[in-house]
């Protein structure tokens, strides 16, 4: 099978999302083909394209900016192929595909990774939802979706919240695991020294993250000698938790912003216990964070809420740690039990490895989604 990759999708250190799914479809003998530009910069960049009308209309206009060469490469110097997958982010990307693919009579794939809605309003609550913004969002998710002829997205239960809220109806969705990064996220040839008791959280600090549940559970700890939290990233909620942990005298060792690959997967060997996402919000029920696939892949042992989402693809006791959303003292419990027990560490880090090599490396990924790509579309001709 012959695939475009299409779109001013996101190809930087930190947002895998394409990059895995792109690397799964060659594991598994596609033939991958980029028709890419970039356009969109950051992250802070994309929430500000959203909350901010000037923003928002410089953001637009780079976008049509990038489609003309875009558009030039794909209808005179990309080969004939069977499909176009739509990358992360692609929400507006998925229109020009489609037009452009119908050219062609080609069968168009979003990538929507995630809800726009959901991530704006509902997890960060930037924009109100009753608001014209909220409103513009919903709109883009519901219609993006029904643009393409499948739609790609990490859980069933994000499946289910589009086909609930966003009303986006049909057979049209494909659940893909987010998986990792397998060339930086792997077991180290060579492990380093460990650093026993040291419990590592890293990520980008958002709501859904319930990085405050993490410090409040150090809170419980604190006369726990032997363990010891460390927290790398930064990110909306880093300010708050830097504050909570400060007023309680919670010691924690903080790395403030982001770190490349090479030096947090160091860190993640050397850590005794590695932690997931714990917010009791609705959107921590329906995602498996990239994080949670990391460290697994890593052979590490994983906490992480107990969720329908997590329960897609985790079995407690067996590959990780669950503990209940946004419940400090079962995370504390949780941390206490792990330090203590090292047979428990060791069967939690070789069930996540197993796991991760049989359901989530980039050639299990791949496998799947090249047979339910070629059971609805044959030669490009959607069925």
């Amino acid at each position: 099978m012959k695939i475009v990759h299409f779109g001013t999708y996101s190809t930087s250190e930190g947002y895998p999302r394409n990059s895995v799914v792109a690397g799964a479809l060659k594991e598994a003998g596609a033939e991958v083909v980029q028709c890419h530009r970039e356009a969109w910069g950051d992250s802070e960049a994309r929430v500000q394209g959203v909350t901010s009308l000037f923003e928002g209309i410089k953001a637009v206009l780079r976008l049509v900016t990038a489609w003309v060469p875009l558009s030039w490469q794909y209808l005179t110097r990309t080969p004939g192929h069977d499909l176009v997958i739509v990358g992360y982010p692609g929400h507006l990307d998925v229109f020009c595909a489609r037009v452009l693919a119908a050219l062609r009579s080609k069968p168009v794939v979003f990538d929507a990774f995630l809800s726009l809605y959901e991530a704006v309003v509902e997890d960060r609550k930037l924009v109100a939802p009753d608001s014209l913004k909220a409103r513009l969002l919903k709109f883009l998710d519901r219609w993006s979706s029904m643009a393409a002829h499948a739609v790609l997205l990490d859980t069933d239960e994000h499946i289910r919240y589009y086909r609930d809220f966003l009303k986006v109806k049909g057979d049209r969705f494909i659940r893909v695991f987010v998986g990792a990064e397998e060339e930086f996220f792997h077991p180290p040839a060579q492990p380093p020294p460990q650093n026993p008791g040291e419990t590592l959280f890293f990520g980008s600090f958002l709501p859904l993250h319930g990085a405050d549940v993490i410090i409040r559970a150090a809170a419980i700890l604190k006369n726990e000698r032997d363990i010891r939290l460390s927290m790398i990233g930064d990110g909306p909620e880093w300010l708050r938790c830097k504050e909570i942990a400060d007023s309680s005298d919670i010691p924690v060792n903080w790395h403030r912003g982001r770190v490349n690959y090479q030096i947090l997967t160091d860190r993640i060997s050397r850590s005794e216990i590695c932690l997931g996402i714990f917010s009791g919000g609705n959107k921590t029920k329906r995602v498996i964070p990239c994080k949670v696939f990391d460290i697994i892949a890593m052979a590490k042992p994983l906490i992480t809420a107990d969720t329908p989402a997590a329960r897609e693809a985790l079995t407690h006791g067996e590959n990780a740690i669950l503990v209940p959303p946004g419940d400090p003292q079962a995370l504390a419990e949780a941390i206490l039990t792990l330090h203590k027990d090292t047979d428990l560490r060791d069967r939690i880090s070789a069930g996540g490895y197993k796991l991760f090599r049989e359901r989530f490396s980039r050639q299990a990924i791949g496998k799947e989604l090249i047979e339910e790509l070629e059971r609805r579309f044959d030669g490009g001709r959607k069925k």
